[in-house]
Parts: structure tokens; sequence; C-alpha cells
């Protein structure tokens, strides 16, 4: 069992004989379409404390009359702020009604169970973090919500509390981390979807080496903040996604360098739920800084507790906005409406159109359309001539990419976009086979005529689903094209590109140019490397609050890892067939001799090294090939064939100590050599 969360311990009074005692609500609470409902049960005459030792929160029960509970989300808010989760979208379409279902730790996990559901069961978030000590005399709060304003009535029939001398444990909690701790408080307030509500943001992240302790005071950032929840299907997961804003205390934006990163007042607090790596984004944004020189969000590993629940590890990204330290492009008045000031800058996306925007008059080869939102500036402060002019040069883009002519140095669509940035973009979402690539958050910005003009493809963003993270689109296979696997949405440019012979050579050199260094596989697993070691213990404090590892969540591909371990793994398994796929497939011949790829031989891990020994080799091996392993004496002490792309040697047989692993051809030339140290 991890410690208790230190900032709400208490003392335990262990000699108290005390009964149990249910509280239940006032019956019938009406659940409407696009509501949230707040279920208020006041609670007197028990002790000043709560504990899981002698008396405390025990269970709480609910009867819900819903047609498909599935839509629904049931949190829990005691007095003192302190919020559970119960249920978060769980159940299948034929699942109506909760019948008086209790939650406290007896019975299975919910989110694993069907319906129909009734009886005991564990929720989605500790029950016994309430018992932490508070004064449980005062109002409890059951809110009710659907998600995405489902189109159904339903019906609260009643819900009740019940403390006893067998309170619930409270496990899965944090006591320090190496990495910063952030401590929201929105005060009892539920966090809606839209706008942002005010909260207390408290941020320990040590200068020196301490670890970060939830006891400790809030030594990095103690202050106002703005919060609400984000994202589209990630809205779904058990562990939600917030959108974050350090305000003043005037609830005004607030500049602030939040874990050492530019200051700035908006922030992305992404939880990885479905991403069982833990690094995905983080991941691609790594690679991406070292491919471009073009500004790509910044991220940071976190643990978040929320309203006194833990609620796991979290990564802080930059949010994609104009400003000097994220995306530099001119500052937009409403009065640059002429000339050289009407130009520029520009943020607008390919995205869903459940936001102010236009459609392309151009259809995608898969079907659907194509829907260009407004980013920056926003919709309510864009004047008519400025929507008009982003429109219009859109559309001169497009025009010129559909004319016969498109590939025309001088005429065609190169006078409206700009070349590199297309082609970045284009490598980092196939090597990752990202499949919201091209149609879902598909940035595209346009600076000033004076600052070049021409329109831009980026910022990235969003890659969660990326790297063997998705069970359709063919994401699950190394090989084969994204932008051809998720046609419906994908604007047709991206396949055009493809047939100007010039477009493809400079991407050919590139290619190439990026394997010899930030996309080769040893770069690629170095960095993969790097965040998984960063996480540390962390990853085990997740996976005990989110017991998911052997289970498929939306939208898993099998097959399911079981251990964090395995599943970077597999990861790196698929990263590996997929560079050599793209190897063979990126088309255009590139003529510059200095852009030929130097590949690095192979890559080891992991090193040092308990028992099994991995090898992925960057290219085909040489026939006849293997290795052999020595001693510092040059003793030979093993010896291996090559066994394809990657091989496994179980070297758990020798002493501790260091020795080198020969990697040789069939004429006994040696191709490489590195240093083991086996532990």
């Amino acid at each position: 069992m991890l410690r208790t969360l230190l900032p709400y311990f208490f003392t335990a009074l262990c000699y108290f004989e005390l009964t149990a005692q249910t509280f239940t609500s006032v019956p019938l609470s009406t659940i409407y379409d696009s509501t949230i409902l707040v279920s208020e049960l006041q609670v007197t005459g028990l002790p000043e404390e709560i504990n899981d030792c002698t008396f405390g929160l025990e269970s709480v029960c609910f009867s819900i009359s819903y047609s498909e509970v599935r839509h629904l989300i049931v949190t829990l808010y005691a007095p003192d702020g302190t919020m559970i989760k119960l249920a978060h979208l769980n159940g299948r379409d034929e699942a109506d009604h909760f019948a008086n279902t209790c939650f406290g730790e007896i019975g299975k996990y919910f989110p694993w169970e069907h319906p129909p559901y009734y009886g005991g069961y564990q929720p989605i978030l500790p029950l016994g973090t309430i018992n932490n000590g508070q004064n449980p005399n005062g109002t409890w709060k059951l809110v009710v919500e659907e998600y995405q304003g489902d189109e159904h009535d339903g019906l609260l029939e009643r819900w009740s509390l019940t403390f006893g001398k067998d309170p619930a444990d409270r496990d899965a909690i944090i006591d320090s981390s190496h990495l910063p701790i952030l401590v929201i408080n929105t005060n009892g307030r539920h966090i809606p979807d839209e706008p942002k509500i005010n909260a207390h943001l408290g941020v320990i992240s040590h200068s020196d080496t301490r670890p970060n302790r939830v006891s400790d005071a809030f030594d990095h950032y103690d202050g106002q903040a703005g919060i609400e929840w984000r994202g589209a299907s990630s809205k779904s997961f058990w562990q939600q996604s917030f959108s974050l804003e350090t305000r003043d205390i005037y609830g005004e934006d607030l500049d602030f360098p939040l874990l050492g990163m530019p200051a700035e007042a908006d922030w992305v607090l992404h939880g990885p739920f479905s991403d069982k790596s833990l690094i995905r984004n983080a991941l691609t944004f790594a690679l991406a800084q070292k491919v471009s020189n073009a500004y790509v969000p910044r991220t940071r590993f976190c643990e978040l507790v929320l309203n006194g629940s833990y609620i796991g590890v979290y990564t802080l990204i930059e949010k994609i906005k104009r400003g000097a330290e994220r995306l530099d492009i001119a500052k937009m008045k409403k009065s640059d409406i002429s000339g050289d000031d009407v130009t520029g800058g520009y943020i607008i996306k390919v995205d869903r159109s459940n936001a102010e925007g236009w459609y392309s008059p151009y259809r995608p080869q898969g079907g659907g359309k194509v829907f260009f939102n407004y980013v920056y500036p926003k919709p309510e402060d864009l004047r008519p001539e400025q929507m008009a002019y982003i429109q219009a040069y859109v559309d001169s883009f497009e025009n010129a990419m559909m004319s016969p002519g498109f590939a025309d140095p001088q005429t065609g669509w190169r006078n409206f976009a700009d070349e590199n940035s297309f082609i970045e973009h284009f490598l980092m979402n196939e090597v990752c086979k990202n499949v919201d690539a091209y149609r879902l958050s598909g940035y595209l910005y346009k600076p000033r005529d004076s600052d070049g003009g021409k329109l831009h493809a980026g910022p990235l963003w969003d890659y969660n689903l990326a790297w063997r993270n998705a069970n359709y689109a063919d994401n699950e296979s190394p090989s084969g094209w994204t932008f051809d696997s998720m046609q419906r949405g994908v604007p047709f440019w991206w396949e055009r590109l493809l047939q100007d012979s010039q477009y493809t050579a400079n991407m050919r050199c590139q290619w190439q140019q990026l394997r010899s260094g930030a996309l080769s596989q040893r770069h690629i697993f170095g960095v993969i490397d790097s965040l998984t070691s960063a996480l540390g213990g962390a990853t085990d404090r997740h996976f005990e609050l989110y017991p998911i590892l052997g289970h498929g969540i939306w939208p898993n591909p099998k097959p399911i890892a079981k251990t964090h371990a395995e599943e970077i793994e597999n990861m790196k398994i698929w990263i590996s067939e997929r560079l050599r796929w793209l190897d063979a497939n990126v088309p255009g011949n590139c003529p510059d001799a200095s852009a030929e790829w130097q590949a690095a031989p192979w890559v080891l891990y992991p090193n040092p090294v308990r028992d099994i020994l991995t090898v992925f080799l960057e290219t085909a091996p040489a026939e006849g090939s293997g290795f052999l392993l020595s001693d510092l004496a040059g003793r030979l002490v093993g010896r291996k064939e090559v066994g394809g792309f990657r091989s496994e040697w179980d070297i758990s047989y020798l002493p501790q100590g260091v020795y080198l692993l020969y990697y040789m051809n069939a004429e006994g030339r040696i191709l490489n050599t590195e240093k083991i140290v086996k532990f």
C-alpha cells in the first residue's frame, strides 16, 4: 500500500466505539439533457474527524433510472472538497439504470464489470481518500453529468452515504515523487467542459535533488488558476485531461515559467490514459525538436492531485498560441484590415466542424469534408476583412495545388506554402503513423507577408494515438501510409504533393539526413529510454491507481501489454519495423550525395543488463554474421548467431562485470563493438 497523502494527514482516534450510520438523500432529482445535476446531502451528528482506522466512510450508494448509463459520469464531493470519481462512461448500450449500486472497498473493480449494475463495487478512484481526517458534518454532493449532452432524460431516485467502523482504506495515493507535484483545488466546484472556473494551483518542484513531498510548501507556484476539462474522444477516458491557465489575483492571465518552460499563461494537462507507455506525446515532441527549427510545444512530466485525490501521471504541454515564446508570428489588431497588416499572422487548423471556420471547396478522396477552424485571432476578435483574407489565401493555395501546373516552381503551390514545413510535418506524422494526422488538430499558420508570408504546416499536436496505439486505420501495422489509410477528412494536398518530383526528391534527402541523426533507431530508442527513466516510480503509482495493464482500453491494438516494460518493448519493435518500411518507401531520388544515410549498426538495451540483452540492428544483418561476447581480458564468454533485425540473448549465466560485445561478419571483420555492463 502506498503511503498516505500527507497534506491531509490526521491523528487516528482508534478508541471510539461508534455504530454505522446511513444518510439518505431526498428522493427524485431529474437528470435533464445537457445539464449537470448536483444533488446535496446534509450529514450531521458524526465525530469531527473520519479516518481509515476506526470510523469513516464505508460506502456510497445510488439508484439512477437512465436508459444508457454508459453516457453518465458520477462524482462524489466531500465537505472539504475531496473528489472521488465513482463511474465514468462505464457500461454497454444495453445497460439501463443503476439499481442500488454501491461503491466502497468490497466487490470487483467497477470499470471491468458488465451490467446490470447492482451490489458492491470498487470505484474508479479509491473511496478511502475521503477518510483523510476531515469533519464529515456538512454538505456532501453527488454530481451526475451526461457525456457531450446526450439526448436522454433520467432520474436520480436516491443516494446514500454509510459511515461505520470498517472504513475504506486510503490507498493508491502519493507521498513523494521525484517528479513535480501539481495540487489543484477547485473549492468544491465541479470542473465543466467550458468555461474555465477559478481554482488554486500549488506546485511542489524543488530546485535541488530532494524528493518532492506533498507535505512540502508550494515552492514553485502558489496562486490562482483557471481550469476546464478538454479533449474530444479522450473525454471518455477515466483519467481526464484539462486546459490550465495561470492567473493573477484578479483572474487575469498571468505569464509564469511553469516547470521551467518559458513564461506563458496557457497550458494543457494531458492525462495519458490509453497511452500505456505514458510517453507518446513527449516522445514525438522531443524528436520533433531535433527534426525542425520551427516551434514545437515543450513538455514536462508531473503528478497531479486534484481536489484531494491523486489522479496519476500527467504531461504538462505548452498550448499552441501566438507569442514570442510560442509560435512567434505578428500580433494582429482589429485595425489590421489592409495592406501588409492584414496578411498575418494567422493560426488555423483542420479539425472538426464544431467551431467557427469554413469548409474547403475540395473534398477528400476518401469522403467527408475538410473544415478549417479559426485559432488566432480568435473568432470573436476577427474582423470580416481578416476572415476574408485568410480564407482567400488558403483557397488560393488549394486552387494552385489543384491546377495542372501545380508543381511549377514559379507559378505553382510554392508561391503560397513553405515547402520544408510540409516535408517535416509529413515525415513526423508518418514515422509515428499518427491516426489523427492531417485531419484532426492539423495546425497551419501564416506569418505576415513582410515576415515571409507563406503558409506553414504545423505546429505538431496530439500524438497519444501514434506509435502503434490504435486498432483502426491500420495503425498497428508498421507498413503503409497514414494519409492513405485515413483518407476521410484528409486534405487532398498531402497526396497531391507526392506527385511533385522536386518535392519528393527534397523529402528523400531530408529523410536520409534525419535517419543518420534525429530519426535514427539509436536516437529514438535513446529518447524512449530517457523518458521512461524520467518517470521512475511514478509509473508504478499510476498503474496502481488505474489497473489497466493487461486490459484493452480503446483503442489499444492487440496484443495487449501486461506490463509497462512490455508496452515499451512492443513500441520499440514496431518502430524498428516502421523505420525499415519507410526507408524502402519514402518516395523520391535524392541527388545530394552528402545526404546519404549513415546508419548506426545497432541499438542495445537494456545496458546495464541483468539477464536478457536485446539487440536491434538498424540495417539488414550481414550474411553469416554473428555476435561474440568477451570479458575485458579478451576471454570469449559467449557466441550467438544473428537472429534477424532483432535478437535476444540470455546472459544471466554471466557474473557481474563489464564485457565487450562484437558484431562480426562471416569473414570475421568487426562491424561494431560496444561495452556491456552486467549486474
